[in-house]
């Protein structure tokens, strides 16, 4: 199969899988190395008097591994690799998202540096027929169909390159995953939307590998999660269901919108189901409007304290350009941003241990379930943490995603490659007093499978109590 280089205006400056030649991994690895343990939250309660020693040999292994890499991407692995040291899912290597222009100039270099080959269609025929791992494939929302192939050069096996994609960002014949096999899985690299390498590893099965399945295969039918940023509509005259995507900030006010515009239907239905799955977060103060819905007596919450370093200082005055931070939000930003430069390199809090109390309980709904998987993870486990009080509410799903103890997520970009650093800049207070929920998460009241559909059994269990 014919390797085809890609003919773009920034070939000169980038070549495909090293960018530029002024990239040196070992000294992106030592960048990151100092940012987090200058800036994470949780760097002190990682890497204590027990931990230390074995923190210092694997960053010392690390950093000899990395002299070895000359591509950008296998770098980002390596430094996936040593992050997974903290066992935290609010560390990771993604996007940059600081500016616009910032983001654009790193696609280019990105796009640029994309690897290209050529599938005939004797390949795909050959590849139809194959009874190894190679085969065609589709991705588990039939988003994209790829041939993954043989193609090995010391980091992968096998090279995944796209056929059909419904992602605009995709197009056909690039190269969206470096695999290699070990023992019954695949481990390695696939690319996001944005280009940036997501570290897997992937069990290998006789017609799949992780949630890929090979063409031709009959799967499971399952049911539909929306993706959708919020969604509601009638179940029936006892149900009324709310589907929301995300708390990020841009949401807020769609979900303030969609909570108005239905205040009838919903002082006046017994049942409510909210389905939160794969809602990863966002901003507290996008959650705001559910409150009143779900409270039924005073609710405890345990606030986080901030690391009040020049970097995260920096990250939390960036919040203050954003349009869709509310005015009341930003003037609170600018006090803990005072705080921060008068306690330098310490904890400050970033809000008290308080109680919610409302003026009053809404007699409608009556019962809530909160539908979650692990796809629910940040502010959305904030949320449930404060909905799990309530005695309207009942969770179903499965466990969250346990990433809650160190949050408020900051970016720093990388000193050269075209990434950046994501990083938790606060600690919640509850890991002092033993409730802390990372790698673990919020347990639901009742477990679903995924042959069940959930909003069916949810609205069962509503209209049978």
């Amino acid at each position: 199969m014919k390797v085809i280089l890609v003919s773009l205006l920034l070939f000169f400056l980038f070549q495909p899988r090293s960018f530029s030649q002024d990239c040196n991994c070992a000294e992106e690895f030592q960048y990151v190395q100092h940012k987090i343990e200058k800036n994470y939250a949780g760097f002190r309660d990682k890497v204590n008097p027990k931990t230390k020693i074995a923190y210092q040999k694997y960053s010392a292994q690390v950093l000899e591994r990395a002299k070895k890499i000359s591509s950008p991407a296998y770098c980002v692995n390596l430094i996936n690799e040593w992050i997974g040291f903290f066992k935290d899912g609010h560390i990771e290597v993604g996007r940059n998202r600081l500016s616009k222009e910032k983001y654009d100039a790193d696609q280019d270099r990105l796009i640029a540096g994309l690897e290209k080959q050529e599938i005939s269609a004797q390949d795909i025929d050959s590849l139809k027929k194959s009874g190894t791992a190679a085969g065609i494939y589709w991705s588990k929302d039939s988003v994209y169909k790829v041939a993954l192939i043989k193609s090995e050069n010391g980091f992968r096996d096998y090279a995944g390159v796209v056929l059909e994609s419904k992602n605009k960002a995709w197009k056909p014949g690039f190269v969206m995953m470096e695999l290699k096999a070990q023992q019954a899985s695949l481990k390695g690299i696939i690319y996001d939307r944005y280009y940036t390498p997501e570290s897997v590893s992937l069990k290998l099965g006789q017609n799949a590998f992780g949630d890929w399945k090979r063409e031709g295969t009959a799967s499971v039918k399952t049911e539909k999660i929306l993706t959708n940023d919020i969604s509601c509509k009638s179940l029936s005259a006892q149900t009324f269901y709310i589907q929301i995507g995300t708390f990020n900030q841009r949401n807020a006010k769609s979900i303030d919108s969609v909570i108005q515009a239905n205040q009838v239907i919903l002082e006046k239905t017994p049942n409510l189901i909210l389905d939160l799955r794969n809602n990863g977060g966002g901003a507290d103060f996008s959650y705001r409007p559910l409150l009143p819905y779900l409270y039924t007596n005073k609710v405890k919450t345990v606030g986080p304290d901030i690391l009040a370093s020049e970097d995260n200082e920096e990250g939390w005055r960036g919040l203050l350009k954003m349009n869709d931070i509310p005015e009341d939000q930003k003037v609170f930003i600018r006090e803990k941003i005072k705080d921060m430069q008068l306690h330098r390199d310490q904890f400050i809090s970033l809000g008290a241990d308080n109680d919610l109390v409302l003026d009053s309980i809404k007699v409608f709904p009556k019962k809530i379930v909160v539908l979650i998987n692990k796809g629910c993870g940040s502010t959305t486990e904030q949320f449930l943490l404060t909905a799990k009080q309530s005695k309207k509410i009942i969770v179903m799903g499965e466990n969250s995603a346990g990433v809650l103890d160190y949050a408020n997520v900051r970016d720093i970009s990388f000193s050269c490659m075209p990434y950046a650093l994501h990083y938790a800049t606060s600690r919640s207070r509850r890991v002092d007093m033993g409730l802390g929920i990372d790698n673990v998460g919020i347990k639901p009241d009742y477990l679903l499978t995924p042959a069940q559909n959930w909003v069916t059994a949810a609205q069962e269990l509503l209209e049978k109590k």
